[in-house]
């Protein structure tokens, strides 16, 4: 079956006057097929024949999954559908003077699957800095993971080759992932526990533009060995980090004590305990300060650095010990020179009828490049938190932490944290913050794959960034990021594509050309939403939206599940949006052929010169004022035709007509879009 659910055969009246004209279309329903037509050139012009686009095959990976009852074709999880879940307690000492951090670990690793697991899959993402290991673009080179003891099941487990026939439990690391060969297997149901003792040095800045160490700045990302995710639809998921697309994780439940010189503060994934051990009562009678106030307090500020009046100074080092519940993945930055600010989220929850109360903490160094986190790292924070908990659904942690430094250029997201650069703007910094910050809900709550579909994650949050952005700010605006406005998201795509550079959102993560990562992921997948919101209007598209993160928190979803749920709640058929903006890099180019008067009618007359079939919004504006919309579905151009006529009365005067006046979809070329009485063309 197609992932698209089984769907009827849709009859459309085309223009109101359109000369005879009507169309009625039958969508295939064809199955187990797992790749999508040929991409066409993307400079294809009229000149060409138009594609007529098929239906969305499913994968036999998700006809599988759907065969066992773990995902349904209206986009809900299946009956049986399951994720597998891990705890983590770890224990990490940070020496900054070997420049070299060390870790104890141990995991009990739940199947909750119905298979026998007899190998286990672990990455060792610090191997990216390991020298040989593959990656995308040049790393400094640190020696990556040293591995001091691996055990699993309660058995030491020995280097060896895993295609070996000795039959003992081993274990062999290939670049970024590290596969345990088990001295049990995990049966449905049952659980395993392993144990890892490692070290490694954390890589200079700039690394790999998500983590490393500056001066006395550390931050720590994908620090520690950590289980792969074995889903539903591909089994074992371990494919290698190599400095292209980002992770695939499982919620999971972490215990994290973090030894640091003295002195030093920590910002961390999770929530403090025995924050007497490490806060002098004078911080955390400030920190009281912050609960339930929107206000900022400085916690740290740039008189105690140095004075022992905000850090427990006793010993050499001091401990900090957090704990996080239902996270994917856990993340934390320390250094001796950072000010800490703190305020609070007040978060409604429309369907308890209750707020809850959100502890936001940032993190900055008093420096010129980062004078705009002085002014707005707490509260940048903190408005994120409630714009997106409105737009969305309610933020689900009690804490986020927002942390500068390290990073020479935009911003990496954890759990409960964002890294990022630092800003001197502020109207940067908050579209900044705004789009890290929304990656609590894609994919830290909706837990797709983003090593595999970038788009699913950074699409929706630029998209979602643009939504929050225009809410708190307006538009247009001066200053900001272009990226953070629909506006700005439009241009960037657009004027990749005229160039005759695009690619096929659907393609694998890391075979994106570098110079395309960001345009398509991030600001075509953006505009395509916009698109689709056009299509659908904006509550079916908001309901959808919002109804595919309730179906998919704390699971994960296929893109077939995406395509799915968008269907389901708005009851149509969507193939050909789906072929044409995903599976395939077609271009836009709506354009007006002519507006001629004949007898009592104007003709008008539509022109589709690009591959990309849409539906047309025309803005008819008459003398007087008067304003018509004209709406003419997609199936016009289903049938393989480039362009259509229609006509409307002639009287009153007819002065100007435009394609899509609104901007919704994203059109290469703007310029042949509008006719206006008594101008050339």
């Amino acid at each position: 079956m197609p992932c698209a659910i089984q769907p009827p055969v849709h009859r459309f009246a085309l223009w109101l006057i359109l000369a005879g004209l009507s169309a009625s279309l039958t969508v295939a329903t064809l199955a187990g097929q797992t790749r999508p037509a040929p991409v066409q050139d993307p400079a294809a012009t009229a000149r060409g024949g138009r594609p007529i686009p098929g239906p969305v095959y499913e994968t036999r990976n998700f006809t599988r999954a759907v065969e066992l009852g773990t995902r349904d074709r209206t986009g809900q999880p299946g009956a049986s559908n399951w994720t597998q879940r891990a705890r983590y307690q770890i224990d990490a000492r940070l020496d900054p003077g070997k420049r070299r951090l060390t870790g104890s670990e141990r995991v009990v690793y739940q199947n909750r699957s119905p298979d026998t697991l007899r190998a286990v899959a672990v990455h060792l993402r610090q191997n990216l800095f390991a020298p040989g290991s593959p990656r995308r673009e040049p790393v400094p080179i640190t020696g990556g993971v040293t591995l001091a003891r691996v055990e699993a099941q309660g058995v030491t487990l020995r280097p060896e080759k895993l295609d070996s026939d000795t039959g003992s439990a081993a274990y062999e690391v290939y670049g970024t992932v590290m596969w345990l060969k088990l001295p049990r297997p995990i049966g449905p149901g049952d659980s395993a526990a392993f144990a890892f003792e490692w070290s490694f040095t954390p890589p200079p800045s700039p690394s790999d533009g998500r983590q490393g160490r500056e001066d006395d700045v550390y931050f720590l990302g994908y620090w520690y060995p950590q289980v792969a995710v074995y889903d539903d639809v591909n089994g074992w998921v371990a494919d290698p980090y190599i400095n292209g697309a980002e992770f695939y994780m499982d919620m999971a439940d972490y215990d994290v004590r973090l030894t640091v010189p003295r002195g030093w503060v920590v910002g961390a994934t999770g929530t403090l305990r025995d924050s007497a051990s490490v806060l002098t009562p004078r911080t955390l009678e400030r920190l009281a300060t912050i609960r339930g106030s929107r206000n900022v307090s400085h916690i740290i500020a740039a008189a105690d650095l140095g004075t022992g009046n905000a850090l427990v100074t006793k010993g050499s080092t001091s401990t900090w010990h957090f704990t996080a519940s239902n996270v994917r993945d856990f993340s934390w930055g320390t250094g001796n020179h950072y000010l800490w600010d703190a305020t609070s989220a007040l978060v409604p929850d429309r369907t308890r009828g209750t707020t809850n109360t959100v502890a936001i903490h940032s993190f900055f160094r008093a420096s010129p490049p980062a004078a705009a986190w002085a002014i707005g790292g707490a509260r940048f924070t903190r408005d994120a938190i409630e714009q997106l908990s409105t737009w969305l659904w309610p933020y689900p942690w009690p804490q986020m932490t927002s942390m500068e430094g390290v990073l020479t250029s935009g911003g990496m997201e954890y759990p409960m944290m964002t890294l990022m650069q630092p800003w001197a703007d502020t109207l940067s910094l908050a579209g900044d913050l705004m789009h890290e910050t929304g990656h609590m809900w894609f994919p830290m709550q909706v837990g797709s794959n983003e090593t595999r579909h970038a788009w699913m994650d950074e699409g929706l949050t630029q998209f979602n960034t643009a939504q929050a952005m225009r809410a708190l700010y307006g538009e247009p605006r001066s200053g900001g990021r272009p990226n953070d406005t629909e506006q700005g998201q439009r241009a960037s795509y657009t004027r990749t594509a005229r160039a005759g550079n695009d690619a096929p959102l659907m393609q694998w993560s890391d075979l994106f050309p570098p110079n395309l990562y960001f345009i398509s992921n991030y600001n075509k997948t953006a505009q395509v939403l916009v698109a689709l919101r056009a299509i659908l209007g904006d509550s079916t598209f908001h309901r959808a939206l919002i109804e595919y993160g309730r179906r998919w928190t704390g699971r994960h979803p296929d893109p077939a599940d995406f395509f799915n749920t968008f269907e389901n709640v708005a009851g149509r058929d969507l193939s050909w949006f789906w072929i044409s903006w995903f599976y395939q890099a077609w271009p836009l180019d709506q354009a007006i052929g002519s507006v001629t008067e004949e007898g009592d009618s104007v003709a008008i007359t539509v022109e589709d010169r690009g591959l990309a079939p849409m539906p047309i919004n025309l803005t008819v504006t008459r003398a007087g004022g008067s304003i018509m919309h004209i709406s003419v579905p997609v199936d016009v151009w289903l049938t393989g035709r480039r362009s259509t006529t229609g006509r409307i009365p002639r009287v009153p005067e007819v002065l100007k007509v435009q394609i899509d006046a609104e901007n919704a979809f994203p059109d290469l070329n703007r310029g042949n879009q509008t006719w206006t009485k008594g101008e050339a063309r």
